[in-house]
């Protein structure tokens, strides 16, 4: 079985903080994003299995750092999607189909395994795996029951549980099952499934268009291939926009339960001084925090100073430094500098500075 991950997009949702580095590289509970999703992979595939990388933008600080942390247990290739075109110097893509079209090579005589690199499930990849070859069918969707399902591919199921029809965001749908970033497809609905991409993208895109995965897999089900879902009980991390990965970053602290031992041996060190930490809290290397209350559910990365600060329900990235700051539901990105602030929601990019102390005049 080949591993299909496309990862080129840009993460417009997420700017500002996508404008230095891809959404998946994102530190939530003290890992990347991407790096909770291959912790998840590991449990689920063994050693030596390929993963295709579909890269673009920051394809080098994402190829760089995958071989430099998981070629040890995974195969890893990479193929490049090239951008349809820039806007404001921002590349824009063709689209999801044209992105798992690249993996051909590497996949269209095989079982494949496509996800996402922004959707984490908490419950992991094997329940796909096992439903897969305990089932007659051609693949397997994960989805998940949701309240909004017109913000999703929405799939339709026929009185045999089969799927019967999938539909990407539509205004009035028909279930309430929501496609969870993750398919599943056997070698013969796999080597059609690149057939048809590859038709799709030789038709013209105009006006914003984007050649799909979603409308390739209706046209296969069309054909007769069968295909189930698994449905996902626990909660799919979506990281598409800042609030979920705040709603995420919750559930993950909770996942990773945090003991008391963690914070003693950070107060030991001399990392906390003066503080109060109320749980779940990560703190991530070198860490320094002073006179300050943190917590609940906030993640530190590395190499932070925090000084008379009150936080609460937010991310910090590496290297910030931080003094006599009082917020909560903030996302602060990688050495950040921040002084007397009091301020909800703060939502600020890599390498910012910002202060409301006045400043003596040269």
């Amino acid at each position: 079985m080949i591993l299909i991950c496309p990862i080129a997009g840009v993460g417009k949702r997420l700017q500002p903080f996508t404008y230095s580095k891809p959404k998946a590289f994102l530190k939530i509970a003290g890992k990347r994003l991407i790096d909770h999703i291959i912790t998840k992979l590991k449990s689920s595939f063994p050693k030596g299995t390929t993963i295709c990388f579909i890269v673009g933008y920051k394809k080098r600080q994402i190829t760089e750092y995958l071989k430099e942390n998981h070629s040890d247990y995974f195969k890893l290739e990479f193929v490049e999607q090239l951008p349809l075109g820039y806007s404001a110097d921002t590349p824009y893509f063709s689209g999801l189909g044209d992105a798992i079209l690249l993996a051909k090579d590497f996949a269209q005589n095989d079982d494949c395994f496509i996800f996402l690199s922004d959707r984490l499930p908490m419950e992991g990849y094997s329940q796909i795996l096992l439903n897969f070859h305990q089932n007659i069918c051609d693949g397997i969707i994960n989805v998940k029951q949701v309240d909004n399902p017109k913000f999703y591919g929405v799939i339709e199921l026929d009185v045999n549980n089969f799927i019967s029809s999938i539909d990407e965001k539509p205004e009035n749908p028909k279930s309430n099952y929501a496609v969870s970033g993750a398919y599943l497809l056997g070698m013969n609905m796999s080597s059609r499934l690149f057939e048809l991409l590859e038709i799709q993208s030789k038709i013209p895109l105009e006006n914003g268009q984007e050649h799909t995965l979603t409308r390739i897999i209706q046209q296969i089900l069309e054909e007769g291939f069968k295909l189930k879902i698994n449905e996902m009980k626990r909660e799919i991390l979506d990281f598409g926009r800042p609030e979920s990965l705040l709603a995420g970053n919750r559930l993950l602290l909770a996942e990773i339960k945090i003991s008391d031992p963690f914070y003693e041996t950070r107060q030991q060190s001399g990392s906390l001084l003066d503080s109060k930490i109320v749980p779940p809290v990560f703190i991530g290397k070198n860490v320094k925090i002073t006179d300050s209350v943190i917590g609940p559910n906030v993640s530190i990365g590395d190499n932070a100073v925090l000084k008379k600060c009150i936080l609460s329900e937010s991310v910090i990235g590496d290297g910030v430094n931080l003094k006599k700051i009082i917020s909560s539901s903030s996302i602060i990105g990688d050495y950040c500098i921040l002084e007397s602030l009091i301020k909800k929601s703060i939502t600020i990019g890599d390498s910012s500075f910002i202060t409301t102390t006045k400043s003596n005049s040269f």
